[in-house]
């Protein structure tokens, strides 16, 4: 009897199960069929993402439907294709954000559900009558949002982030070296740079005590719970059940629970940014809610910064030429600016960094070669998914003229390393090659392609010498003789308005993480032949891979 019953409820699973599955429209994109239902291709996509996305394309063309975990993505494979997507009006985000957040920091979370985002931006993208009384909840995103546009956009904010960040840098390389340094031991560089960006993050973001023995036992008990959490923080994105992950549960109210009980009063340097997230609403009753936010924004601050600064150092450290180029033009820079200034005295075996206490943001876009190698590193390793959902049955028109149908409530997604490892575009894409980004000033637009600087020459057009101030970055790349922006060449922020806001003071950290870095400490690997480490595939999709395995390197202050 109980097998009767067993047989004919699997029957019924399998009547479903063809009865409801996706059937291709005419005009749709054409559709792959997996042996897993519900699953679909979430396995084979996990394991070999790129050259798994690959092989569809050959079979299917530069447009095909998957099913990815529920649901059903129609994939662009083509670069030139994202400008279609980026102009997409009926194309939205904000239930994904809203759903992503919530994940991540657990319901209730009124704040950033997609509801409220949803009356602040409509689907229509009508102008909204400003007389128009929004909800209290969407009344408080209205405010934070705008904050986060202006504090981590407007290039004011971003000279304040740059001057406080320069300190904050020192401070924490100090809290984060200083027993190595006593030791004389090998580090593991993947888990010192997540000690030093959360370092970093938090203290300029969150402001800092003023006593720095009590700011330093602050930041490491804070990291200590945020590390468990940040660890499982990926399986919740991938719509695992808290409750089955019992260590970031806890770890997740423990954080939360320091977030409320922060004293604003005693905090110096606290962020704008912060502060209007702190100010937008004093009531009580809002004190979790704003818990909440503070994670999120302590989240997103490390997410991508923490892997992309191990892999700049990595890089740099391997390729000796990249590495030696930083640095001599960091040097020129540094012989114009240096003048006497110290954060803290100095300690007999540790550098005070007065150069670096110097920098102003308009000298780090001076550094031209470092940023090269910044996005460099980003596009060897830059992993995101840019995904949209479709608020009603439209049409996308591709860069070949073709018209494809997508129905409401279907995805759109854009897989970075698809454009990142294009041979179209980039010569060699698997290789690190430090001034790939990289033109001389005197090039003509006409010769921007990424084969136009001198076959055997690091410095195009220099005769093999580099003079501060005749190198700049290079603004496009082709694709089929058509333009290729550089924001369009390197989408590890993702693209469009879903850009991530905090890139630019990433960048400012990681640049100056890695020049005190090589500026002031010897840094080489303990096995003279390491290998770039696999990457870490349960992160797929959020932005820069973190490495599967770490690195040991050492490290010594070059002079006392």
């Amino acid at each position: 009897m109980f097998w009767s019953i067993g047989l004919a409820l699997f029957n019924l699973c399998l009547l479903c199960i063809v009865f409801f599955q996706r059937r291709r429209r005419r005009g749709e994109p054409p559709l792959v069929n997996h042996a897993l239902p519900f699953i679909g291709a979430a396995l084979d996509f996990g394991k070999d993402p790129l050259n798994y996305l690959r092989n569809l394309q050959s079979k299917f063309g530069d447009v095909f439907t998957i099913k990815l975990a529920g649901w059903d993505v129609h994939v662009f494979m083509n670069p030139l294709d994202v400008r279609s997507l980026e102009r997409a009006k009926f194309l939205g985000h904000q239930e994904i954000i809203g759903d992503f957040v919530t994940r991540m920091v657990g319901n209730p979370h009124s704040i950033h559900s997609h509801e409220h985002l949803a009356e602040i931006f409509p689907k229509d993208r009508k102008p909204k009558n400003p007389d128009q009384v929004l909800s209290p909840a969407a009344e408080v995103q209205k405010k934070l949002t705008h904050s986060i546009e202006k504090n981590l956009r407007g290039s004011m904010q971003l000279n304040l982030l740059c001057s406080s960040c320069k300190p904050v840098v020192v401070n924490a390389l100090h809290r984060t070296l200083g027993q190595t340094m006593n030791h004389h031991e090998p580090i593991k560089l993947h888990e010192f740079t997540k000690k030093l960006i959360f370092d970093i993050t938090f203290n300029l973001l969150f402001g800092f005590l003023p006593d720095y023995e009590r700011a330093s036992e602050e930041t490491e008990r804070v990291y200590d719970v945020f590390k468990t959490y940040f660890k499982g923080s990926a399986l919740l994105v991938d719509r695992i059940p808290i409750h089955l992950l019992p260590e970031t549960k806890k770890a997740r109210g423990i954080f939360l629970n320091m977030m409320e009980e922060l004293d604003w009063s005693k905090r110096e340097n606290v962020s704008k940014l912060i502060d209007d997230i702190v100010k937008v609403n004093p009531k009580l009753e809002f004190l979790e809610q704003r818990a909440r936010h503070l994670m999120v924004v302590l989240w997103a601050a490390q997410a991508n910064t923490t892997p992309a600064l191990f892999w700049t150092i990595f890089y740099l450290i391997a390729n000796p030429d990249a590495k030696r180029a930083v640095m001599e033009e960091y040097d020129q820079l540094r012989r114009q600016k240096m003048k006497h200034c110290s954060v803290r005295p100095e300690e007999k075996g540790w550098p005070t960094m007065n150069d670096i206490l110097q920098i102003e943001r308009k000298d780090l876009d001076k550094l031209v070669i470092l940023d090269g190698c910044l996005r460099e590193t980003m596009r060897l390793t830059g992993a995101s998914m840019s995904i949209r959902k479709a608020t009603k049955d439209e049409s996308i028109k591709t860069s070949d003229g073709k018209l494809y149908s997508v129905r409401r409530g279907d995805y759109t997604a854009f897989f970075a390393p698809v454009t990142h490892m294009d041979e179209d575009i980039y010569e060699n894409p698997q290789d690190f090659v430090h001034d790939r980004f990289l033109v001389s000033v005197d090039e003509t637009s006409s010769s921007c392609s990424s084969a136009d600087s001198d076959a055997n020459s690091p410095y195009p057009n220099t005769g093999g010498r580099k003079f501060f101030g005749q190198l700049k970055p290079r603004s496009r790349f082709t694709k089929n003789g058509q333009r290729v922006a550089v924001s369009r060449a390197i989408m590890t922020f993702g693209y469009g308005v879903t850009r991530c806001p905090g890139r630019h003071i990433a960048l400012i950290e990681i640049k100056l993480a890695v020049l005190a870095m090589l500026s002031h400490f010897n840094v080489q690997f303990v096995d003279p032949n390491a290998k770039p480490p696999p990457f870490d595939l349960t992160h797929l999709g959020f932005g820069v891979m973190p490495p599967d395995s770490d690195i040991e390197v050492l490290v010594s202050p070059k002079c006392c």
